[in-house]
């Protein structure tokens, strides 16, 4: 249920999101987007959103005083910075398709093959919560 100051948007992506920040090799981006899908496969079996994921298109620096974020996470002319994003409704959601995806015995493999493939110590996680401002 929603209050009136609460639009479609916010209704649809939820209160949590998990973020995952990750640079890859470029001669890794089809084996990415295909372990994406299978994660994907998985979170949706459990009742969670499809996870969003995106790929930086421009590291030049976009102003004068900003950083682009391929600079802060240190990526190279050879690496793709990646971007997944995961709306939950609440935590409480995000907890369940959490526990549930915990017991799945393709979960472990899709985790090696992950670490695999991205570059070593690139990894930038966060949980965040919608503030309604």
């Amino acid at each position: 249920m929603s209050d009136s100051n609460t639009t479609e948007i916010e209704q649809g992506i939820g209160s949590e999101l998990d973020h995952f920040v990750v640079r890859a090799p470029k001669k890794n981006r089809d084996a990415m987007i295909q372990l994406g899908k299978q994660f994907s496969d998985i979170v949706r079996k459990y009742g969670g959103p499809n996870p969003l994921y995106f790929q930086l298109n421009n590291t030049e620096t976009p102003m004068e005083g900003i950083t682009n974020i391929a600079k802060t996470v240190s990526a190279n002319q050879n690496e793709d910075v990646w971007l997944q994003l995961t709306f939950y409704r609440d935590r409480k959601q995000r907890d369940e398709v959490r526990a549930k995806m915990g017991k799945d015995e393709r979960m472990d493999p899709i985790n090696r093959q992950f670490m695999e493939l991205i570059t070593p110590g690139s990894m930038i996680m966060g949980e965040f919560v919608h503030l309604k401002i």
